[in-house]
């Protein structure tokens, strides 16, 4: 996507439960009964037991919390809050939906149609300056007090976010010329600009290894100037001080795109994109190996890897995201999708289906960048929950993942 144990200090704190409207909205709609952009008729729902807790607030001027480095694996009070929740509260928690519109009220509007319990800021990149943003994430806030909200903040050609109160990131091959002391101080200059604008969670950086032949076939990353080396060891220094500067301005992250695009041509946004070279013991897969331990979530890509699974985009397999990532890497942190709504790479596959392919084959956290098709993947998966009791099960424990990454964050806190 251009737009894929221990936790770290809450910085600001959420009500009860994860996106209690949006859950109640879908077992209505689930239910049969009508109401929103479904039917007409019945009044917005009211859930039980969130009186009296505390609602979730957001300092636009106090300095962040850092967060402290590695993955968790699921929190045990976060697993207990999970199992508490209703299958629908835990199958909405499992959802990114996209904020594509960038007046507050309306954006607003656009996450309550959303049966998600998180979203990614899609507004027409550099319409927003840090006011901006601020306004919009706090409307957000005040809709969904839980919701996680995310960017796709890499520098250069992927900067969503720009104008007065945002420094100019540079691309990561030009970020990559730094030395990583350097790279950690400038992320955390810019990561406390997306903290103080109301992101919580910026999908970078960029682990994919793109050596010196491949850079200029290489359209997704290599062409777009997105790589932080030409060897393995270089990314995993660079990108390791992006995670470290982005933890020390209390910003999540998320490498990206498992288990690699270096050595495809093609940018699944818009074409499929088949790797013939890449194993499950390459050097470019040790990079997500050697940054597991730091980063927050681990986004799969929508590539094709003919020496692993040929017969499945990555992040429909099985093999690539529970054989690999999960128990061979060791991975216990949250798996997020890279865009499973638009982009091109999927378009073989039925769009209602896509999240919940993803999250049986292992995936955690289902990103579309569509807001039009979201609640219907979000249906599936919960029909499909609903008739497979493993499948359900499976869902309490990816939704104690999530939890536990939100809880990271600073949006909830499950104790």
């Amino acid at each position: 996507m251009r737009a894929g144990g221990t936790t770290g200090a809450v910085r600001r704190r959420g009500r009860v439960a994860t996106g209690l409207v949006g859950a109640a909205l879908l077992a209505m709609t689930t239910a049969g009964c009508a109401m929103g952009p479904w039917g007409s008729g019945g009044g917005e729902p009211s859930p039980s037991g969130t009186a009296g807790t505390p609602e979730k607030t957001r300092s636009t001027s106090a300095p962040p919390s850092a967060i402290s480095s590695g993955a968790a694996s699921p929190d045990a009070a976060c697993s207990a809050k999970a199992a508490s929740m209703s299958l629908s509260a835990q199958v909405q928690t499992l959802y990114m939906g996209a904020i594509t519109q960038r007046t507050p009220s309306v954006a607003a509007g656009e996450l309550g149609q959303q049966m998600v319990g998180s979203v990614i800021l899609m507004t027409e990149p550099g319409s927003l300056d840090a006011d901006d943003a601020a306004a919009l994430t706090g409307a957000l806030r005040e809709q969904d007090s839980e919701a996680l909200i995310a960017a796709d903040q890499e520098g250069g050609e992927v900067t969503r976010l720009s104008g007065s109160g945002f420094t100019p990131i540079p691309s990561a091959e030009e970020q990559a010329g730094r030395p990583a002391d350097r790279i950690t101080s400038d992320w955390t200059t810019w990561a406390g600009e997306l903290e103080r604008a109301g992101v919580d969670l910026d999908l970078a950086p960029v682990a994919d290894v793109v050596t010196a032949d491949m850079s200029t076939r290489n359209q997704p990353i290599g062409q777009l100037g997105r790589g932080y080396g030409q060897t393995a060891s270089d990314v995993t220094t660079n990108a390791g001080a992006v995670i470290a500067g982005m933890h020390a301005a209390g910003v999540t992250t998320s490498i990206k795109h498992f288990p690699g695009l270096g050595d495809v041509t093609a940018n699944t946004d818009e074409a499929v994109a088949v790797d013939t070279t890449t194993r499950a013991d390459s050097d470019t897969v040790g990079v997500f190996a050697a940054l597991s331990g730091s980063t927050d979530t681990i986004m799969v890509g929508s590539a094709i890897y003919r020496q692993i699974d040929p017969d499945n985009p990555a992040l429909f397999s099985s093999a690539i995201v529970t054989d690999l990532l999960r128990d061979r890497l060791g991975y216990g942190g949250v798996i997020v999708s890279d865009d499973l709504g638009a982009a091109a790479a999927l378009d073989a596959y039925d769009v209602a289906g896509r999240g919940t392919r993803f999250l049986r084959a292992g995936g955690d956290l289902a990103l579309d960048v569509d807001p039009s098709t979201v609640n219907e993947m979000v249906r599936n998966t919960l029909e499909a929950a609903r008739s497979d009791q493993d499948f359900a099960t499976q869902i309490t424990d990816k939704a104690a993942r999530v939890l536990t990454l939100k809880q990271r964050a600073g949006v909830v806190s499950c104790g």
